[in-house]
């Protein structure tokens, strides 16, 4: 009986695509400042806010969209990338209240195979962003842009994100050899592995803003007058490194410019509504919230690993937990992890092998797993810092209930 079910459930299995199936409605709610008397672009922004929360809680993440005027959304071949896709739409509530636009808006989504890696959250430590060019913060005194963009990414990570598990923040810059200061990806590479140690997380984020300079932009108009807009640039580059591998997994350039609108000579604080109101504010912010979404896609397949961080009563102890999606049960296997001798004298690598140990989940704690070995003498090949991965439960798998 047991080969009869096996097999069938395997017919199933590659008869999937003809097997009817049910996309998912989901509901999110956004909200923006109306600023200005704009409405307009406020129920744009709070559109784009509710489209984002309801991505995320589906799972998803929107490849490309068009919001137009009036609340009437429109999709341009609209795709949702990694596991799922959106078919329809609605805006279903709009109300405005003391200068604040809040809307729901509703999506209907249709799951797709997901990758076959694991679907743990990854760990993530979120650095600092560096400055090219101090100069180029005069205009505005805005001299603490970077901070305030790691600080505002790491919380929207923390707010919004259900795949990533931002675990630290780190604002203070990191000193590097001066002579290599127009790459910092190498010097990177260098502290990912002991920042991964220290913080108890797999991949390390950091960036480069590389351009905030401004310039005087002349037009005409059709009666020959000429008028001048100051226009600012922001230019910022974002690494994601996987801290235990010692690779670089993504690199993503964000840029574009909009009018500075306030006097040359006043100063802003960089943490309030009015540098964050203004056009060049919401255009950083939407880089922000783009890095989100961009950093989600390119971990959402890589596959988790998770490090040893303790040894007692002949169980083990491991840096991810309830907060990453680990349930008592999930099954673990242990990897060796071998350096390779290069040319150069240095080393490289690490290279995984598999090794036949193999895990249990017992007990889990928010960010903290307890396993136990399924034979007792496999503790004595366990160390602190080894790397565990997951290992894939057998969908045919027959539990005899007599038991």
């Amino acid at each position: 009986m047991s080969l009869f079910i096996r097999a069938f459930c395997l017919w199933l299995m590659l008869a999937g695509v003809n097997a009817p199936s049910y996309a998912v409605w989901f509901e999110g709610e956004g909200q923006a400042k109306i600023v200005d008397g704009q409405v307009d672009k406020a129920r744009q922004q709070a559109i784009q806010d509710a489209l984002l929360t309801l991505m995320y809680r589906g799972g998803a993440s929107v490849k490309s969209l068009q919001i137009v005027k009036s609340g009437v959304l429109e999709t341009d071949e609209l795709t949702v990338r990694t596991n799922g896709e959106v078919y329809d739409m609605k805006l279903l509530v709009e109300t405005i209240e003391d200068d604040q636009m809040t809307v729901t808006v509703a999506a209907d989504i249709f799951p797709l195979n997901t990758c076959e890696k694991d679907s743990y959250a990854k760990t993530l430590f979120v650095g600092p962003f560096q400055l090219q060019k101090r100069e180029h913060a005069q205009l505005g005194g805005i001299y603490r842009t970077p901070e305030e963009v790691s600080q505002r990414l790491f919380h929207r990570f923390k707010l919004k994100s259900k795949r990533v598990d931002a675990r630290h923040l780190m604002t203070r810059q990191i000193a590097f050899d001066g002579r290599y200061a127009n790459d910092i990806e190498p010097q990177m590479l260098k502290v990912a592995r002991s920042l991964s140690s220290q913080y108890d997380v797999q991949y390390i984020l950091f960036g480069k803003i590389n351009d905030m300079s401004s310039y005087n932009e002349t037009s005409t108009n059709l009666l020959g007058m000429k008028s001048t807009v100051k226009q600012r640039n922001f230019q910022v580059k974002l690494y994601v490194i996987d801290g235990i591998n010692g690779e670089t997994i993504l690199r993503k350039s964000y840029g574009s410019n909009r009018e500075w609108p306030f006097d040359v000579t006043m100063k802003l604080d960089v943490t309030g509504q009015t540098f964050w109101s203004s056009d060049y504010g919401n255009l950083i912010d939407s880089y922000i919230d783009q890095a989100v979404v961009d950093v989600e896609d390119a971990l959402y397949c890589r596959q988790s690993l998770a490090t040893v961080v303790g040894l007692y009563n002949g169980q083990v102890v491991i840096n991810i937990g309830q907060t990453n999606g680990v349930r008592k049960g999930d099954k673990f296997e242990l990897v060796r992890q071998q350096y390779l001798m290069h040319l150069d004298g240095g080393l490289r690598g690490p290279i995984f092998n598999a090794d036949d140990t193999q895990l249990t989940v017992m007990s889990v704690q928010s960010d903290r797993a307890v396993l136990a070995t399924k034979r007792f003498s496999d503790m004595a090949n366990i160390q602190i810092r080894d790397v565990l991965v997951a290992v894939d439960n057998d969908p045919f798998a027959i539990t005899d209930s007599s038991q």
